[in-house]
């Protein structure tokens, strides 16, 4: 993404996150940033936590199977889930072209780096 104040879907390519998975970074500053990422039907990202940033994931299409510290729900558009530091959480996408976006505080500089 340029330095821009704007996000021009149309002008940004997806990045291969993992098998299944790719992204767009959407918009960041220190302190925040959201990101945009894409599942294909079965793909997993794999549970995880962070040591340092809280995480809201907003469903924009599709669904997915969310955990969330030992507890699994199914999300779909308009639903979100919430994952503060420390906090296992992951996903599973549910159907083809699911979409969340994922919103990171601080902002995920390991995502910056290609």
């Amino acid at each position: 993404m340029n330095a821009g104040s704007f996000f021009i879907n149309d002008e940004q390519d997806w990045q291969d996150v993992e098998p299944g998975i790719q992204r767009k970074i959407v918009a960041h500053t220190p302190d925040l940033m959201a990101v945009c990422v894409k599942f294909d039907l079965g793909a997993v990202g794999t549970p995880h936590q962070h040591e340092i940033h809280d995480q809201i994931g907003y469903v924009v299409q599709g669904a997915f199977e969310v955990e969330l510290d030992g507890e699994k729900r199914r999300l779909g558009p308009g639903d979100a889930f919430v994952a503060p530091h420390h906090t296992l959480h992951g996903a599973v996408a549910l159907e083809s072209e699911s979409v969340v976006i994922d919103l990171f505080s601080p902002r995920r500089d390991d995502m910056l780096t290609p």
